[in-house]
């Protein structure tokens, strides 16, 4: 059984310390741009290649989070980032965006690319998708019960990554956009400024006020389950915090040390050092539950300040890590020599000088073994020691101090030159097609009833739910506009291929893919695939992998603005979300129900704010979705859409009057006469 690898975060060069003196295998942490967490410190180039020094000498790997999504207009300066990473040598990147992954495979191809957790994979199909686009390794979705995992872990030879400690986000990762509607700091592009953590209260229309800071999860822990995790062939657990103090950083890797040595990890001590009403295993354990919520209390944050300074004795100072063998050797009239090996690298110091003659006594093997083995703030201890020493012959303690000096310095240099291949090749030409003079008009319901005789004669395409159109129910419009989608979320795919057959039998032949799983299933069952909002396509180099995966159109992001959208260019037709509720989370763990219970809630829950403003939610029965107060509608700016070859409206809340109302301003080009709002697309993220 291969050993399970301890992850660790870092959003300083203190806290990389504390990392690897606590003994984590692995750090990931960020440069200054391009990088999830932008508000942590973050790391520039001249830091960027000390740390990953310092780590590899310390024989502790770096992956740099290159995980937010990107515009057109950042190409180049992410082409500087990935050549900051090969110059530092750093061990693998964490990407989220295709277009990054295409860009790292041209420039960087020798550098491991693992799938962040913001790609929202989340089932085998997800996996062998990733695998498709390059990924060596899979972080997946944190809301995975341990069967789901388990299955995952079956079924790929990637190596798989999941978290076991940190902040929960209350959304799937990568599909929360609520950050980015309220004020502007998207999650997706490392900017998250967490409103979810403020008040929020549940409703349905006979409760409403129900609960307090209801958007707000406890962290999760699995430390205590790390050895089971071992044992069920994960390759890495993960601990979430680079926006976290050195001492948090310490305490949780020496828990997930000690629990995985048989140990107690002292949870009440980490507990205590940060976490929000306690610890949560809720989804590992498949309890999707009240128990999960809770948020930061005054007696947390008193709690944290009894024992920060303790913990600050986790990492004062070097700890032996990496296992060295020393070879001795002393002969009289040859120079005295020191080989130093680690098993990779092998270094030879010697004296200036042979050895003098002892008066009486001389140096013997015990002498010299204690001398040498002061390995006192490197990172190695010695293993095995062998000496060949010719009698009657004398070394200085000094002489021999400095042979070990020597020898070390001669390794490090060895153990921390690690930097990857950079070919700064300018970026292929990339295919792109005249889009119509005016977008299609395309329409998407959350079911049947919604679609009217209005949408039915002037929408160019209707998607509709795939699990309602292999009922009885006759179609609404005729099959040829019809374009099925499947569940937003396939946690189990169980009943998925055999739905994609059933809807092949029925004359489709075409699929809306929402997540890179349907992509896969899709690929796997030669239907063809069509791109969703929220595969969260941003640039050029993105949707051409889209279209290399087989993705015959695509709708953009909902995040950029219309001007950087505008100048995406595409080989395959290119949307845009033109009106909608804008899905602010995809929540696994629905607060309606936790609150109020979904018999009380009956398909109407909200969520309100403490500015008194409410937000829909409705499930799927697997996962709940919070949608924006206002809708997105540009049905008076069409005349900005030109050059996008269709316009997706977006029925999610909507009743059928309230649709052909849309449709009517729409056609029109009128502006609603209900609030709306522009969303994304004046002012970008």
């Amino acid at each position: 059984m291969a050993k399970l690898e301890i992850l660790a975060p870092a959003g300083s060069m203190e806290a990389l310390e504390a990392a690897v003196r606590c003994g984590a295998d692995a750090v990931y942490l960020g440069q200054k741009n391009f990088s999830a967490r932008k508000n942590s410190q973050n790391f520039d180039e001249e830091e960027l290649c000390q740390a990953v020094a310092y780590a590899h000498r310390c024989g502790v790997s770096i992956h740099q989070a290159l995980n937010i999504l990107i515009f057109d207009q950042e190409l180049e300066g992410l082409r500087e980032c990935i050549r900051i990473a090969c110059k530092a040598g750093v061990d693998a990147l964490i990407v989220q965006d295709w277009g990054v992954a295409a860009m790292v495979r041209q420039l960087a191809p020798d550098i491991p690319l693992h799938a962040s957790t913001q790609m929202a994979i989340h089932s085998p199909a997800g996996v062998r998708l990733a695998e498709s686009l390059g990924f060596s390794r899979v972080v997946l979705a944190r809301e995975l019960s341990r069967k789901e995992i388990e299955a995952i872990v079956r079924s790929t030879t990637l190596e798989t990554e999941i978290f076991v400690h940190g902040a929960h986000c209350m959304s799937i990762s990568g599909q929360c956009y609520m950050s980015a509607a309220i004020g502007g700091n998207s999650g997706n592009r490392g900017q998250c400024a967490q409103p979810c953590r403020l008040p929020f209260t549940a409703g349905c229309p006979a409760r409403s006020g129900v609960g307090e800071n209801v958007l707000s999860l406890k962290d999760m822990s699995l430390v205590e389950q790390l050895p089971l995790i071992e044992e069920m062939g994960v390759t890495s657990v993960k601990i979430e915090g680079r926006m976290k103090r050195p001492e948090y950083v310490a305490a949780a890797v020496t828990a997930c040390r000690r629990a995985l040595e048989g140990e107690d990890p002292r949870m009440d001590q980490l507990q205590a050092v940060f976490s929000r009403s306690g610890f949560t295993s809720g989804y590992f354990e498949g309890k999707r539950d009240r128990q999960m919520f809770g948020f930061r209390t005054k007696s947390d944050v008193q709690a944290a300040g009894k024992v920060l300074s303790s913990m600050r004795q986790l990492y004062h100072k070097q700890t032996p890590l990496v296992p060295v063998d020393m070879t001795f050797s002393m002969e009289a009239g040859q120079p005295v020599r020191l080989t130093l090996t680690d098993g990779t690298y092998t270094v030879m110091a010697q004296t200036d000088q042979p050895p003098e003659t002892a008066d009486h006594g001389g140096t013997d093997a015990g002498w010299a073994r204690g001398q040498l083995s002061r390995l006192g703030g490197t990172p190695y201890f010695l293993r095995n020691f062998k000496a060949d020493i010719q009698p009657g012959l004398m070394l200085r303690a000094s002489a021999c101090n400095a042979l070990r000096r020597e020898a070390c310095a001669q390794l490090d240099l060895l153990r921390q030159q690690r930097s990857r291949t950079f070919q700064d090749l300018p970026l292929p030409p990339l295919p792109h097609h005249e889009a119509p003079k005016a977008p299609e008009s395309w329409g998407q319901f959350a079911q049947f009833s919604q679609v009217t005789p209005l949408a039915a004669r002037t929408l160019s395409r209707i998607i509709l739910p795939a699990s309602e159109l292999t009922g009885e129910a006759s179609l609404p419009c005729d099959r040829e506009k019809i374009l099925p989608a499947l569940p937003r979320f396939t946690f189990s795919e169980a009943g998925i291929p055999e739905m994609l057959e059933k809807l092949r039998q029925q004359g489709f032949t075409e699929i809306y893919c929402d997540s890179p799983a349907h992509l896969a299933l899709c690929q796997e069952t030669g239907l063809i695939p069509r791109g969703g909002l929220f595969l969260n396509l941003s640039n050029s180099l993105a949707v051409e992998e889209a279209r290399k995966q087989g993705l015959q159109s695509v709708v953009l992001s909902p995040e950029g603005k219309l001007g950087w959208l505008h100048s995406v260019q595409s080989a395959i037709p290119l949307g845009i979300m033109a009106y909608g509720r804008l899905t602010l989370m995809a929540l696994r763990n629905c607060p309606i129900k936790a609150q109020i219970g979904c018999r009380s809630c009956g398909g109407q829950g909200f969520l309100t704010d403490r500015t008194h403003v409410t937000f829909p939610v409705r499930c799927d029965g697997q996962v709940s979705y919070v949608y924006n107060s206002l809708p997105t509608s540009l049905t008076d700016r069409q005349s900005s859409l030109r050059g996008f070859d269709f316009a997706l409206l977006v029925f999610a809340t909507e009743q059928p009057q309230e649709v052909d109302q849309v449709l009517r301003c729409w056609q029109q080009g009128e502006k609603l006469s209900q609030p709306a709002t522009r969303g994304l697309y004046l002012r970008g993220v």
